[in-house]
């Protein structure tokens, strides 16, 4: 739901939601020639990107301040990884 619907110059802001945040996913698939390539996907993330960036104790900061740069409502008492 996109209620209560955002706006920037009187234009609603689309897509918006959580639908909005599931478009694009970064799903891949590899194959060499007919086979498919299996992905190990353990420990992919860089240590200080686990940790400084989307680490459970990493919390958003309040970048909504009128200039419309994403996020929707983010909770600054929830961690970015919860």
């Amino acid at each position: 739901s996109c209620r209560p619907l955002e706006s920037s110059d009187d234009l609603p802001i689309v897509p918006c939601g959580l639908i909005a945040w599931s478009l694009f996913n970064d799903t891949y698939k590899f194959s060499r020639g007919p086979s498919e390539l299996k992905v190990n996907r353990k420990d992919i993330a860089w240590k200080s990107d686990r940790n400084h960036k989307f680490g459970k104790h990493v919390y958003p900061f309040n970048f909504q301040n009128g200039t419309l740069t994403g996020g929707a409502k983010l909770d600054p008492t929830i961690p970015n990884s919860w």
